[in-house]
């Protein structure tokens, strides 16, 4: 017999009582369910028996010979292969979202997408209302922040920002609908979405007013009006990033110099020293070969012979390249044998 509070939470859509079901049990049932919808949906190719099982088990009857919690791990180890590479926590998370009752639905399938949705209506209307002001202008825009000030400023820096915001928010929305769309979304990187939105507006601020104006006059991104470069540098904050870096870096070679000739100076030095060692290591080898031939013309026994033989085989086996700084194990055999 079936105990009364296990068929309670193996009946579809059921409450479990509380203290009374362990939350893995609550989550093998919803995944596994989830997951056979999602599979059957698609048209993935699910043995018919499997599906049946697991409707028994929704069911509350119980299989010979085996505990629900097995029954239900095996089910999902198989749905979970089944409909790869999508993962049964996106699966059931989607199917939860789909079938409930939410009055923003059509932005999205997930709260995430929703928040990315919402953001970008916000950025839109935010640069339509700030490009309506009189203030905002390309001759404005152009002025940049040292040569403009009060209330024009304000409007212009406001309507870089929310171009930039448009491009970050247009960038992790595409991302984010990627992975719904594969049925691989994780809820544990939604923080991330916030992070990259900010940097996107940061970096498409630091791309069109500080860095400077002669930079991409002789680039592609020469015809590029600073609205345009502000929504670059927040779609791609990374690109900002590099190009930054780059910056560094060059500054570093102005005031250090070029470092290649000591670059390759070391570079000639390590060949030297791996050269050397390998001299070393084939005049131990070739001494060895000497010793074992001469223990080979004297009086030593066939046991003995064969003892040396093997010794000297492991040996070079055991032989690691000189260069890379580790003694050969010949020197170590070498020094046995003369004794």
């Amino acid at each position: 017999m079936i105990p009364l509070a296990l068929m309670h939470w193996l009946r579809p859509g059921a409450v479990p009582p509380p203290h009374a079901t362990p939350p893995l049990a609550d989550q093998l049932r919803d995944e596994c369910a989830a997951m056979a919808r999602y599979a059957l949906h698609h048209g993935l190719p699910v043995a018919p028996e499997l599906i049946a099982q697991l409707g028994a088990l929704l069911d509350g009857q119980m299989p010979p010979h085996a505990t629900p919690h097995h029954a239900l791990a095996t089910i999902h180890r198989k749905l979970a292969a089944t409909i790869a590479p999508a993962t049964p926590q996106a699966v059931t998370l989607l199917d939860a979202q789909h079938r409930s009752d939410h009055s923003f639905a059509w932005l999205g399938p997930v709260p995430l997408i929703r928040l990315l949705t919402g953001a970008a209506i916000v950025f839109l209307v935010a640069v339509i209302g700030t490009g309506m002001s009189p203030d905002v202008s390309s001759a404005n825009i152009d002025r940049g922040f040292l040569d403009s000030d009060g209330a024009p400023l304000l409007w212009n820096t406001l309507f870089l920002l929310f171009c930039a915001g448009l491009g970050a928010s247009f960038a992790a929305l595409f991302q984010a609908h990627r992975y719904v769309a594969a049925s691989t979304y994780d809820p544990k990187y939604d923080a991330s979405y916030g992070a990259r939105l900010i940097l996107g507006v940061i970096a498409g601020l630091i791309l069109v007013e500080m860095l400077p104006a002669q930079l991409f006059d002789h680039g592609s991104m020469h015809n590029f009006g600073k609205p345009a470069l502000a929504m670059l540098g927040g779609f791609s904050a990374t690109a900002v990033h590099r190009l930054l870096q780059r910056l560094v870096d060059a500054l570093e070679t102005l005031v250090r110099g070029d470092r290649s000739a000591d670059a390759d100076a070391a570079i000639q030095a390590y060949r030297a020293r791996a050269a050397s060692e390998r001299t070393q290591w084939q005049s131990e080898l070739a001494a060895n070969l000497i010793d074992l031939q001469q223990s080979l013309d004297g009086t030593a026994s066939p046991g003995a012979m064969r003892q040396r033989l093997t010794d000297f085989t492991r040996a070079m086996l055991c032989a690691t390249d000189p260069a890379a700084g580790v003694p050969s194990p010949l020197s170590t055999q070498s020094s046995k044998s003369k004794e």
